[in-house]
Protein backbone atom coordinates (compact mmCIF):
# COMPACT_ATOMS: atom_id res chain seq x y z
CA UNK A 1 0.00 0.00 0.00
CA UNK A 2 2.86 2.40 0.87
CA UNK A 3 4.61 1.62 -2.43
CA UNK A 4 1.35 2.22 -4.28
CA UNK A 5 0.92 5.58 -2.56
CA UNK A 6 4.51 6.57 -3.32
CA UNK A 7 4.01 5.61 -6.97
CA UNK A 8 0.90 7.76 -7.19
CA UNK A 9 2.70 10.69 -5.56
CA UNK A 10 5.70 10.28 -7.88
CA UNK A 11 3.49 10.16 -10.97
CA UNK A 12 1.55 13.19 -9.77
CA UNK A 13 4.80 15.10 -9.21
CA UNK A 14 6.08 14.11 -12.65
CA UNK A 15 2.89 15.30 -14.35
CA UNK A 16 3.07 18.56 -12.39
CA UNK A 17 6.69 19.06 -13.43
CA UNK A 18 5.88 18.34 -17.07
CA UNK A 19 2.95 20.77 -16.99
CA UNK A 20 5.16 23.40 -15.33
CA UNK A 21 7.89 22.92 -17.95
CA UNK A 22 5.34 23.18 -20.75
CA UNK A 23 3.81 26.35 -19.29
CA UNK A 24 7.28 27.82 -18.81
CA UNK A 25 8.12 27.06 -22.44
CA UNK A 26 4.91 28.76 -23.61
CA UNK A 27 5.62 31.85 -21.52
CA UNK A 28 9.10 32.14 -23.07
CA UNK A 29 7.82 31.88 -26.65
CA UNK A 30 5.11 34.41 -25.79
CA UNK A 31 7.82 36.73 -24.49
CA UNK A 32 9.79 36.36 -27.72
CA UNK A 33 6.77 37.23 -29.88
CA UNK A 34 5.88 40.08 -27.52
CA UNK A 35 9.37 41.51 -28.02
CA UNK A 36 8.92 41.32 -31.79
CA UNK A 37 5.83 43.55 -31.56
CA UNK A 38 8.02 46.42 -30.27
CA UNK A 39 9.82 46.47 -33.66
CA UNK A 40 13.30 46.98 -32.23
CA UNK A 41 16.39 45.00 -31.22
CA UNK A 42 14.70 43.40 -28.19
CA UNK A 43 13.39 40.65 -30.47
CA UNK A 44 16.90 39.61 -31.47
CA UNK A 45 18.08 39.71 -27.86
CA UNK A 46 15.23 37.38 -26.87
CA UNK A 47 16.12 35.00 -29.69
CA UNK A 48 19.73 34.95 -28.49
CA UNK A 49 18.74 34.27 -24.88
CA UNK A 50 16.39 31.44 -25.87
CA UNK A 51 18.15 29.88 -28.87
CA UNK A 52 17.71 26.27 -27.81
CA UNK A 53 13.97 26.59 -27.21
CA UNK A 54 13.15 28.62 -30.32
CA UNK A 55 15.28 26.35 -32.51
CA UNK A 56 12.59 23.72 -31.99
CA UNK A 57 10.37 25.84 -34.26
CA UNK A 58 12.85 27.28 -36.78
CA UNK A 59 16.60 27.18 -37.36
CA UNK A 60 18.56 30.16 -36.05
CA UNK A 61 21.92 31.67 -36.95
CA UNK A 62 24.25 33.58 -34.64
CA UNK A 63 26.78 35.90 -36.29
CA UNK A 64 28.87 38.48 -34.40
CA UNK A 65 26.74 37.88 -31.27
CA UNK A 66 23.52 38.57 -33.19
CA UNK A 67 20.93 35.78 -33.37
CA UNK A 68 18.29 35.84 -36.09
CA UNK A 69 15.99 33.71 -38.24
CA UNK A 70 17.63 33.16 -41.63
CA UNK A 71 15.84 33.15 -44.97
CA UNK A 72 17.40 32.18 -48.29
CA UNK A 73 17.45 35.79 -49.51
CA UNK A 74 15.88 39.02 -48.25
CA UNK A 75 16.30 40.48 -51.75
CA UNK A 76 14.18 37.96 -53.70
CA UNK A 77 10.43 37.64 -53.28
CA UNK A 78 10.30 33.86 -53.63
CA UNK A 79 13.19 33.31 -51.20
CA UNK A 80 12.38 35.71 -48.33
CA UNK A 81 10.25 33.31 -46.27
CA UNK A 82 10.88 30.26 -44.08
CA UNK A 83 8.25 27.84 -42.78
CA UNK A 84 8.39 26.67 -39.18
CA UNK A 85 9.20 23.06 -38.33
CA UNK A 86 6.03 23.00 -36.24
CA UNK A 87 3.33 25.59 -35.48
CA UNK A 88 3.98 28.05 -32.67
CA UNK A 89 1.01 28.86 -30.47
CA UNK A 90 0.71 32.44 -29.28
CA UNK A 91 -2.28 33.42 -27.15
CA UNK A 92 -4.49 31.08 -29.17
CA UNK A 93 -3.08 32.22 -32.53
CA UNK A 94 -0.97 29.95 -34.76
CA UNK A 95 2.35 31.13 -36.20
CA UNK A 96 3.66 28.99 -39.07
CA UNK A 97 6.47 31.01 -40.64
CA UNK A 98 8.77 34.03 -40.73
CA UNK A 99 9.45 36.56 -43.48
CA UNK A 100 12.32 39.01 -44.00
CA UNK A 101 12.01 41.48 -46.89
CA UNK A 102 14.22 44.25 -48.29
CA UNK A 103 13.00 46.63 -51.00
CA UNK A 104 15.45 49.31 -52.22
CA UNK A 105 14.17 52.23 -54.30
CA UNK A 106 15.98 54.93 -56.23
CA UNK A 107 13.95 57.91 -55.00
CA UNK A 108 11.82 56.80 -52.03
CA UNK A 109 14.45 55.31 -49.71
CA UNK A 110 14.90 51.80 -48.37
CA UNK A 111 12.19 49.51 -47.04
CA UNK A 112 12.77 46.65 -44.57
CA UNK A 113 10.00 44.32 -43.36
CA UNK A 114 10.27 41.41 -40.96
CA UNK A 115 7.72 39.34 -39.08
CA UNK A 116 5.51 36.30 -38.62
CA UNK A 117 2.96 34.50 -40.74
CA UNK A 118 -0.24 33.51 -38.93
CA UNK A 119 -2.75 30.83 -39.87
CA UNK A 120 -5.53 33.10 -38.61
CA UNK A 121 -7.86 35.67 -40.12
CA UNK A 122 -7.50 39.38 -39.45
CA UNK A 123 -10.39 39.55 -36.99
CA UNK A 124 -8.83 36.82 -34.83
CA UNK A 125 -5.48 38.61 -34.87
CA UNK A 126 -6.81 42.10 -34.10
CA UNK A 127 -9.05 40.73 -31.32
CA UNK A 128 -6.13 38.88 -29.75
CA UNK A 129 -3.64 41.72 -30.18
CA UNK A 130 -6.18 44.23 -28.89
CA UNK A 131 -3.53 46.06 -26.86
CA UNK A 132 -2.40 47.49 -30.18
CA UNK A 133 -4.39 50.32 -31.74
CA UNK A 134 -5.02 48.90 -35.19
CA UNK A 135 -6.06 51.44 -37.82
CA UNK A 136 -7.25 50.81 -41.35
CA UNK A 137 -4.33 51.54 -43.69
CA UNK A 138 -5.95 50.48 -46.94
CA UNK A 139 -8.19 47.70 -48.24
CA UNK A 140 -6.98 44.53 -46.50
CA UNK A 141 -4.16 46.14 -44.49
CA UNK A 142 -4.10 47.44 -40.90
CA UNK A 143 -1.38 49.51 -39.24
CA UNK A 144 -0.40 50.03 -35.59
CA UNK A 145 2.25 51.82 -33.51
CA UNK A 146 3.35 54.13 -36.35
CA UNK A 147 6.52 56.08 -35.44
CA UNK A 148 8.66 58.66 -37.19
CA UNK A 149 12.28 59.72 -36.72
CA UNK A 150 13.43 63.08 -38.03
CA UNK A 151 17.23 63.11 -38.36
CA UNK A 152 17.22 66.91 -38.43
CA UNK A 153 15.25 67.32 -35.18
CA UNK A 154 16.99 68.28 -31.93
CA UNK A 155 17.22 65.84 -30.35
CA UNK A 156 16.33 63.23 -33.01
CA UNK A 157 14.05 60.69 -31.31
CA UNK A 158 11.27 58.33 -32.33
CA UNK A 159 7.86 59.98 -32.02
CA UNK A 160 4.27 58.91 -32.72
CA UNK A 161 3.33 59.37 -36.36
CA UNK A 162 -0.39 60.08 -36.84
CA UNK A 163 0.21 60.90 -40.52
CA UNK A 164 1.26 57.48 -41.78
CA UNK A 165 -0.83 57.29 -44.95
CA UNK A 166 -0.87 54.73 -47.73
CA UNK A 167 0.90 56.00 -50.83
CA UNK A 168 2.82 58.75 -49.01
CA UNK A 169 6.53 57.94 -48.74
CA UNK A 170 8.77 59.22 -45.94
CA UNK A 171 10.23 62.62 -46.80
CA UNK A 172 13.96 63.21 -47.09
CA UNK A 173 15.72 63.10 -43.72
CA UNK A 174 12.98 61.06 -42.03
CA UNK A 175 12.53 57.39 -41.17
CA UNK A 176 9.28 55.64 -40.32
CA UNK A 177 8.46 52.36 -38.64
CA UNK A 178 5.25 50.56 -37.75
CA UNK A 179 3.41 47.26 -37.54
CA UNK A 180 1.43 46.01 -40.52
CA UNK A 181 -1.27 43.36 -40.59
CA UNK A 182 -1.68 42.14 -44.15
CA UNK A 183 -3.61 39.33 -45.81
CA UNK A 184 -1.54 36.62 -47.52
CA UNK A 185 -4.20 34.10 -48.49
CA UNK A 186 -7.77 33.10 -47.55
CA UNK A 187 -7.04 32.32 -43.89
CA UNK A 188 -3.41 33.37 -43.62
CA UNK A 189 -2.12 36.79 -42.61
CA UNK A 190 1.24 38.25 -41.73
CA UNK A 191 2.19 40.72 -39.03
CA UNK A 192 5.27 42.64 -40.14
CA UNK A 193 7.41 45.28 -38.54
CA UNK A 194 8.78 47.87 -40.92
CA UNK A 195 11.55 50.43 -40.92
CA UNK A 196 11.71 52.58 -44.02
CA UNK A 197 12.70 55.86 -45.58
CA UNK A 198 15.95 57.86 -45.65
CA UNK A 199 17.82 55.23 -43.65
CA UNK A 200 21.36 55.50 -42.38
CA UNK A 201 23.20 52.33 -41.43
CA UNK A 202 23.79 53.29 -37.78
CA UNK A 203 20.07 53.83 -37.21
CA UNK A 204 19.13 50.69 -39.15
CA UNK A 205 21.59 48.46 -37.28
CA UNK A 206 20.34 49.72 -33.91
CA UNK A 207 16.87 48.25 -34.46
CA UNK A 208 17.90 45.61 -37.02
CA UNK A 209 21.26 44.21 -35.84
CA UNK A 210 20.63 41.15 -38.04
CA UNK A 211 21.04 43.27 -41.18
CA UNK A 212 24.68 44.13 -40.44
CA UNK A 213 26.08 40.60 -40.98
CA UNK A 214 23.89 40.27 -44.09
CA UNK A 215 25.29 43.55 -45.45
CA UNK A 216 28.84 42.44 -44.65
CA UNK A 217 28.29 39.12 -46.42
CA UNK A 218 26.79 40.88 -49.44
CA UNK A 219 29.71 43.33 -49.54
CA UNK A 220 32.16 40.43 -49.33
CA UNK A 221 30.44 38.67 -52.24
CA UNK A 222 30.43 41.93 -54.22
CA UNK A 223 34.18 42.39 -53.67
CA UNK A 224 34.82 38.77 -54.69
CA UNK A 225 32.85 39.32 -57.92
CA UNK A 226 34.80 42.51 -58.66
CA UNK A 227 38.06 40.68 -58.02
CA UNK A 228 37.01 37.76 -60.23
CA UNK A 229 35.96 40.17 -62.99
CA UNK A 230 39.32 41.98 -62.87
CA UNK A 231 41.22 38.67 -63.02
CA UNK A 232 39.12 37.58 -65.98
CA UNK A 233 39.84 40.83 -67.83
CA UNK A 234 43.55 40.55 -66.99
CA UNK A 235 43.69 37.00 -68.39
CA UNK A 236 41.84 38.08 -71.53
CA UNK A 237 44.34 40.91 -72.00
CA UNK A 238 47.32 38.57 -71.53
CA UNK A 239 45.85 36.03 -73.98
CA UNK A 240 45.30 38.75 -76.59
CA UNK A 241 48.86 40.01 -76.16
CA UNK A 242 50.17 36.45 -76.50
CA UNK A 243 48.19 35.95 -79.71
CA UNK A 244 49.44 39.24 -81.18
CA UNK A 245 53.16 38.53 -80.58
CA UNK A 246 53.65 35.81 -83.28
CA UNK A 247 52.08 38.14 -85.85
CA UNK A 248 54.52 40.91 -84.96
CA UNK A 249 57.52 38.51 -85.11
CA UNK A 250 56.47 37.12 -88.52
CA UNK A 251 56.19 40.66 -89.88
CA UNK A 252 59.75 41.45 -88.75
CA UNK A 253 61.10 38.25 -90.38
CA UNK A 254 59.24 39.07 -93.60
CA UNK A 255 60.81 42.51 -93.65
CA UNK A 256 64.32 40.97 -93.42
CA UNK A 257 63.68 38.72 -96.45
Amino acid sequence: MIIKKLTVIACSSLISCMAFAQNDSVSITDKIVDSFLTCDNQFFKQLDENKQLFSEYVDLITTDNVTYIPVESIYQQNKDKVNFKKPLKYHGLTITGYQNIYIPTNLSGQYYYWGFIFDNNQEEITNTLNNLKWLKYNNGVYIANAKIYDRNAKPPVWQDNPYSIDGVVPKLGTIEKSLYLENVSNNQNRVLCSIQGDLKKDILYKDRPDIKPLDEQMDKERQEKIKAYKLKKQKEKEQKEAQDKPIENSKKEGDKI
